[in-house]
């Protein structure tokens, strides 16, 4: 069944109601009861005949956004991770009498890594970012 047929005014009435309301015309025309593609036939046709109408509103922030709350837990990382490492004494690491450099020692898992101070930063920082993808 067709909709009823709306005057070229109403129409023009419409369009600027819409316009100037801050929603998106999709946004507005579910809440007013429009078909979208109704609309947009309206504003192609008035355009047509010359008549002035505002833009879209692409570029504009709607007025209402719909707001949802998430829940992210936070990871748990194993205790490994947390608690410090002991090292059993061994010549086969190396260490700051060994190497000259002091170094960091980061247990990680179960693992253990002993990076020398001279080590490149962008490296390091590469390394916990995969590590981190890798245990969270």
């Amino acid at each position: 069944m067709r909709a009823k047929p709306v005057a070229v005014e109403d129409q023009h009435r419409l369009i600027m109601e819409c316009r100037s309301s801050g929603l998106t015309d999709y946004q507005w025309c579910i809440e007013h009861d429009i078909k979208p593609g109704t609309f947009y036939n309206w504003v192609k046709r008035l355009r047509q005949k010359g008549m002035g109408l505002p833009a879209n509103g692409v570029d504009r922030k709607p007025a209402r956004q719909e707001v949802v709350r998430l829940d992210i837990p936070k990871p748990q990382l194993p205790a490994s991770v947390v608690q410090p490492a002991v090292l059993p004494p061994s010549e086969n690491y190396p260490n700051e009498a060994s190497t000259g450099f002091p170094t960091v020692d980061l247990s990680l898992a179960g693992a253990i890594l002993r990076i020398p101070q001279q080590t490149d930063p962008a490296f390091l920082e590469q390394l916990i970012r995969i590590l981190r993808n890798e245990l969270c």
